[in-house]
C-alpha cells in the first residue's frame, strides 16, 4: 500500500457555493467508528461536507496545501501488516474463505484455541488444524498430534472435518500446553493460506 498520495482538489465550486448561500448553518452531529467526533459537518445541496484535514486526521494522516500548484497532499498512514487483532476483529478472509478465532482460554491442563471454519466459497476447502502455531514470549509452539488427539476425545470438543463443502462451518478446539503470557500471536491455516492475528488476549 502506498504510503502517500496527492490528490488534486478544486475548492472554487465549494466556495462559490458558500458565497451563493446554499450552505446550511444548522450544526450536525459526526461519529466515526461509532465514537461521537469534533468535526464541522456542513450540509451543501443536499450532501454533506466535512474540512478534508479532518478526515484524514481520523486516519491518523495529514494534509497540506501547496499554493503554488493549487495542489492537496493527503500523507495517508498506512497500517502495518498483520496488525495487532483487538477480540472484536478475530476475524480474517482469503479469498472467500474465513477463519474466526471465537475465544482463547487457558487453565491448568492446556491453552485452548476454539476457531470457526467458513466456507463461503465456491469450492471445497481444507481446514488446518495441525498447520496452526503460536508465539508466547518469543517463542514459537507448534502443533502437538498427541497432545490434540488425547484432548479431542477425551474432552469431547469439536473438531472439524478437513475438508469442508461450500457453504459449510465447522468447529474446532486446538490445544497447546500452558504459556506464561497474557497475549499470544497465532497463525492458523485454511487451504494453506495463513491468516495471522497478533496480540490475542488469553483468558484465564
Amino acid at each position: 500500500m502506498k504510503k502517500s498520495m496527492a490528490v488534486i482538489i478544486s475548492v472554487f465550486a465549494l466556495f462559490l457555493a458558500f458565497s451563493m448561500g446554499t450552505y446550511a448553518a444548522t450544526k450536525y452531529k459526526f461519529t466515526f467508528d461509532g465514537k461521537n467526533k469534533e468535526v464541522d459537518v456542513q450540509i451543501i445541496n443536499k450532501k454533506a461536507y466535512v474540512p478534508l484535514d479532518s478526515v484524514v486526521g481520523l486516519y491518523g494522516g495529514k494534509a497540506t496545501y501547496d499554493d503554488k500548484t493549487k495542489t492537496y497532499a493527503v500523507t495517508s498512514k498506512a497500517p502495518e501488516k498483520d496488525a495487532p487483532a483487538s477480540q472484536g476483529s478475530l476475524t480474517k478472509t482469503i479469498k472467500d474463505v474465513t477463519i474466526r478465532i471465537d475465544k482463547i482460554v487457558q487453565d491448568a491442563d492446556s491453552l485452548k484455541v476454539y476457531v470457526s471454519y467458513i466456507n463461503k466459497s465456491k469450492k471445497e476447502a481444507m481446514t488446518g488444524d495441525s498447520l496452526t502455531k503460536i508465539v508466547a514470549n518469543g517463542k514459537q509452539h507448534g502443533f502437538d498430534f498427541d497432545f490434540n488427539f488425547d484432548r479431542y476425545y477425551d474432552k469431547d470438543v469439536p473438531h472439524a472435518a478437513n475438508f469442508i463443502e461450500p457453504g459449510v462451518t465447522e468447529k474446532s478446539v486446538i490445544f497447546f500446553k500452558p504459556v506464561t503470557a497474557d497475549k499470544i500471536n497465532i497463525v492458523l491455516n485454511a487451504n494453506f493460506e495463513d491468516y495471522r492475528f497478533n496480540d490475542v488476549k488469553i483468558q484465564k
